[in-house]
């Protein structure tokens, strides 16, 4: 259990860091020369607020869908690797 938690924590982690890269959206914890943490806490509680970020389309923008299939993958890997 705590694994997956840790496992949770890095899917977060990247899922920032890519929104942070990404060419469609970017520069949404770092701003010009500041930090700016609630702009990440926006955009992980944005699909929350509109249903059209549970689009296919949008997914890589979606943390909630990151964290699922991570999730998934980790356990799928635990149950035929570790096991």
């Amino acid at each position: 259990m705590i694994q997956l938690l840790w496992v949770q924590i890095v899917i977060i982690l990247l899922y920032l860091i890519y929104v942070q890269f990404s060419p469609y959206i970017g520069n949404i914890w770092w701003r010009g020369d500041y930090f700016s943490p609630m702009g990440a806490v926006k955009i992980m509680i944005y699909p929350l607020q509109e249903i059209y970020m549970w689009y296919p389309e949008l997914w890589d923008m979606n943390v909630f869908i990151w964290i699922l299939f991570g999730s998934l993958c980790y356990k799928v890997w635990e149950m035929y690797y570790i096991s």
